[in-house]
């Protein structure tokens, strides 16, 4: 049993222990290469939303409300808006399940490696997105000179 939770039984950190990547102190493993963590200007994250159907969805159902009010109060019908929101609630509803059952949101961790843009990490799952991030931030902050 180790005394810091950092450490592995050969006494290096490891910060994430993979799959797909292994983050430690001085090196990160993807399934492409081995980086040196000096080497790396570690990027912002990105977070790619492959298709934006759920605003096209919300946009579409608010006009369509919008829309069925103007023609009930034009036709004095009151349950026409009724059958207009079912039929939005049902629409977007539909788009979302869409949307989340075809296009997950993708997250994507870049860094500079010697002038040139490589992608450390993406995931749709974003418990181990974020996991693997704060690990890298970790191992940036390990290699960085202390401020004076």
């Amino acid at each position: 049993m180790t005394l810091n939770s950092d450490t592995s039984e050969t006494g290096r950190p490891v910060y994430y222990p993979g799959p797909g990547i292994v983050v430690t102190r001085t090196y990160i493993e993807t399934e492409d290469s081995i980086y040196r963590v000096r080497d790396l200007v570690v990027e912002d994250p990105s977070y790619l939303y492959v298709h934006p159907a759920r605003a096209v969805a919300l946009y579409t159902g608010a006009l369509e409300l919008v829309l069925s009010v103007g023609v009930a109060a034009v036709s004095g019908s009151a349950w026409l808006p009724c059958a207009a929101g079912v039929l939005a609630a049902m629409g977007v509803g539909g788009a979302v399940w869409i949307d989340d059952y075809r296009n997950p949101r993708n997250m994507e961790l870049t860094a500079l490696h010697r002038g040139r843009r490589v992608v450390l990490f993406t995931s749709d799952n974003q418990r181990v997105f974020e996991q693997v991030r704060r690990a890298v931030v970790r191992a940036v902050e390990a290699n960085s000179r202390p401020r004076p």
